[in-house]
């Protein structure tokens, strides 16, 4: 699908990190865009902040416009809510990134907390979901669209060393949601694409995602933190991961893995896959 002044896109997790770089990377393209974040004060400086050209100036090398709806992605209604109204203010939507996602403390998974579980699951699969379920029959109706759903390389292999069992399921979770829709879109709307975006190291606030976390899903605190495991990969910025991003919906790419050096961990996973088929 080409990106031309005129469209819109959506995206979650807007207020920084990835979900930033893809807002400025839409505005310059001369997209319209509708920023969601469940953070406010941050969503709002974002939304100035772009629209104002400042930081890179990419507000100023597009005619697009970026506006801020506070949402949270958990909750199937207000996604369905977002979608209506968003077509009823545009008149259109044309790409969705489902992209916000938590991460939380460094545990062994038989110690992880339910809320940690919980939580986890709730942003970064059914945030997914609920996107999907709320914006795909608008492109279905429309005959034309894109999804991007945001998982990550730990979607693809294991993290090295161990914990984050959660969030290494829910980012499988999403892996696995966007092929079966790849499938489905394949036969009744083939004009409607889906990536799948799996980044590496990219320097975003996921790792103080605490700072949004809701009061119904409380850090308990009580199991001991594994030590950090710092990734040796090659690191992308949110803007390089962006310009990936809308490159893969041009040229309707299904799996984006934003650092080769990545892609290592998934080929040996399957291989180990293979080797227990045998």
């Amino acid at each position: 699908m080409k990106l031309e002044t005129g469209q819109v896109a959506v995206v979650t997790g807007a207020a920084s990190g990835i979900g930033r770089g893809l807002v400025e990377a839409f505005v310059a393209r001369g997209l319209s865009v509708v920023g969601v974040d469940v953070e406010a004060g941050a969503l709002d400086a974002m939304v100035a902040e772009v629209n104002g050209g400042a930081g890179d100036g990419t507000g100023e090398s597009g005619t697009g416009q970026v506006v801020g709806r506070v949402v949270d992605v958990r909750d199937p209604e207000a996604l369905l809510a977002l979608a209506a109204d968003v077509v009823a203010t545009f008149g259109r939507v044309d790409v969705v990134c489902n992209n916000a996602g938590v991460i939380t403390s460094r545990l062994s998974t038989w110690e992880q907390p339910h809320s940690d579980v919980q939580w986890t699951t709730e942003v970064n699969f059914y945030g997914v979901v609920n996107g999907v379920r709320a914006f795909v029959p608008h492109f279905i109706a429309a005959g034309q669209g894109h999804v991007v759903n945001t998982a990550s390389v730990a979607g693809l292999s294991t993290i090295p060393g161990g914990g984050q069992a959660a969030y290494s399921a829910s980012k499988h979770a999403v892996v696995g949601l966007s092929e079966t829709l790849a499938l489905e879109l394949a036969t009744v709307a083939p004009e409607v694409g889906v990536t799948v975006l799996c980044p590496g190291q990219v320097p975003t606030k996921i790792r103080d995602a605490r700072r949004n976390r809701p009061a119904d899903r409380p850090e308990t605190g009580a199991s001991t933190v594994l030590p950090d495991f710092r990734l040796t990969m090659d690191v992308a910025t949110p803007a390089e991961v962006a310009e990936m991003v809308l490159a893969a919906i041009e040229d309707g790419r299904f799996y984006l893995v934003t650092a080769p050096d990545a892609g290592q961990w998934a080929r040996t996973r399957a291989q180990g896959v293979i080797d227990g088929l045998s």
